[in-house]
């Protein structure tokens, strides 16, 4: 029909429902109207390969295209419009082939389209309309598979609001919380007193633990978690869990040994956050399931020649592998099936004794995965539970020795604190008092004079006025849910009006992007909440002196 004019016949079914046609003559399209139309298929007619195609990438239902116009540039442009296609489409073409026989390079090259069903001329009637049913029913399925991706890809924005909402509703109290007790206990020199503070600490603590379990979960699943590769030294990274653990294990009466059965790399690299969080969560299960007796963790590596077929990321040079194995209450058979399974524990009496969601073993394995490793299990009841996870690595500075117990060189957070001292003039924008007020403490310790602003716009004013005076802030700690004007408007505001110096972002941190989020606004960093005063104090300090140089 390449000269004839368009035919469209005039109906409201749905893309799926209708058949597009590029017909070879007038002739040949006025036939298949007819038989169509007796039928009862909807149809629709175009006069050129380019209007065909734009049908295809609008969302075609079924395709019936003339051999005639499948050659050279032609069939190229129909092949890059179903190469482009959505995910969830795959738009059956049926082919009209012509009487004179056609080689077998052509017709494979026309297969390999897709979706494709030849047939050939003259037609045959009832052949040919049920084929176009067959397909059109095809194409029905492929709309049903996109609609349920549309609810899918609803609920999953709509969690992560709410998730984004949970967070921050649940975190700045928390900073409340935990900061006013670390605050009080620099105040109060009574034991007693100091003991219920750090009681409330460590319940603080156990609630944003299960609060951190249920908002990485939720990103594993919505494929929003990222895994950084950095190089750092696992030395000291076990050094800081062993130094965290061991108080646990002390106040339970349990030995916790580390214990090194191969020379280690000084330096590799992986995501150093996610390792110590798996770690943390391992070796804290084995103290809390262990009444008595120990909890042993022992690390060994194994280069790419010793250990082939067990590296999955391409670019790894080794395997560190870990055995966390306790004298605790150990697992049946029954309970080792459900224990990576999220919110789901041994057994109902497990939960009740000892507490927990039962999501930190799924993020573990789930962690362990993305690292390019996994997460095994052995147990017998009332004896003994051994966890062995890998992950891949590569080795930035290799071992030269041996390495024993690490020793704890790393300095405690309270001398961090003291060391850090930062002067001049600061503002905290917030709209909660409370956290205003623990912000301000945590600067003002260190030195610096703090002013406060209750959301954006008034920030945005206070700092306009302050650059007029020329006394405008150092820094800027900018709460990134406010009402009035967000601290995304406002950051952006305070670059538009030539700020300059830096802003850190106080974020609830529910899902992977808000980081990119807030730097896209205009901030240097962010720091998540609740609000960890050395964290704060470490990263203003660096921040100042990357701005004066």
């Amino acid at each position: 029909m390449s000269s004839a004019t368009t035919i469209l016949d005039d109906c409201n079914d749905p893309d799926s429902h209708r058949v597009t046609i590029l017909a070879p003559t007038p002739h040949d399209a006025e036939v298949c109207r007819k038989i169509l139309h007796e039928e009862n298929v909807a149809a629709e007619f175009v006069s050129s390969m380019h209007s065909l195609v734009a049908r295809i990438r609008q969302g075609a239902g079924v395709v019936l295209i003339a051999q005639e116009f499948l050659t050279g540039e032609s069939l190229e442009y129909l092949r890059m419009a179903m190469r482009s296609q959505p995910s969830w489409s795959d738009v059956p073409i049926v082919i009209l082939l012509n009487s004179r026989e056609s080689s077998s390079e052509q017709i494979a090259d026309w297969l390999s389209l897709g979706h494709v069903t030849l047939l050939e001329r003259p037609l045959r009637i009832a052949l040919f309309v049920s084929t176009l049913r067959s397909k059109m029913r095809d194409r029905e399925r492929q709309y049903a598979v996109r609609e349920l991706l549309r609810r899918a890809e609803e609920a999953n924005r709509s969690k992560s609001a709410f998730l984004a909402n949970m967070s921050h509703e649940i975190r700045t109290p928390m900073t409340a919380i935990l900061g006013y007790a670390d605050l009080m206990e620099g105040l109060i020199e009574n034991e007693e007193a100091i003991g219920y503070l750090k009681t409330i600490r460590r319940n603080g603590d156990f609630l944003l633990a299960i609060i951190n379990d249920i908002l990485d979960l939720s990103k594993i699943e919505a494929g929003k978690l990222a895994i950084s590769s950095e190089p750092f030294s696992l030395v000291a990274l076990l050094d800081d869990v062993s130094s965290i653990l061991s108080v646990r294990a002390s106040e339970r009466g349990i030995d916790l040994i580390l214990d090194y059965q191969t020379p280690i790399p000084k330096s590799i690299k992986s995501d150093p956050k996610r390792l110590k969080q798996i770690l943390v969560n391992l070796i804290g299960n084995g103290i809390k399931f262990t009444p008595q007796g120990s909890v042993s963790v022992t690390v060994d590596y194994q280069t790419e020649s010793s250990s082939a077929g067990r590296v999955r990321n391409d670019n790894a040079t080794g395997t560190l592998r870990f055995r966390i194995r306790d004298t605790g209450i150990g697992m049946s058979r029954e309970q080792q099936r459900r224990l990576f399974k999220p919110f789901s524990q041994g057994d109902e009496r497990v939960n009740r004794q000892y507490g927990g969601t039962g999501l930190g073993l799924a993020i573990s394995r789930r962690l362990a995965n993305m690292l390019g490793g996994d997460i095994e299990v052995e147990s017998v009841e009332g004896q003994f539970s051994q966890f062995t996870f890998s992950i891949a690595t590569t080795e930035v500075v290799p071992s030269s020795a041996n390495q024993s117990q690490p020793s704890n060189g790393l300095p405690n957070a309270n001398s961090l604190d003291d060391e850090v001292r930062i002067e001049g003039r600061f503002l905290v924008v917030d709209d909660r008092r409370d956290i205003r007020f623990l912000s301000k403490r945590f600067l003002s310790s260190a030195g610096a004079t703090v002013e406060e602003a209750e959301d954006g716009r008034a920030a945005v004013d206070w700092v306009r006025q302050a650059m007029v005076e020329r006394r405008e802030p150092r820094l800027i700690l900018l709460d990134m849910q406010m009402p009035r004007m967000d601290g995304y408007q406002a950051a952006r505001e305070l670059r538009r009006m030539g700020f300059a110096g830096p802003i850190i972002a106080l974020t609830a941190d529910a899902m992977q992007g808000d980081m990119t989020k807030c730097l896209r606004a205009g901030c240097n960093d962010y720091l998540s909440k609740p609000i960890d005063k050395s964290a704060m104090l470490r990263k203003v300090s660096d921040l100042l002196l990357e701005s004066s140089t």
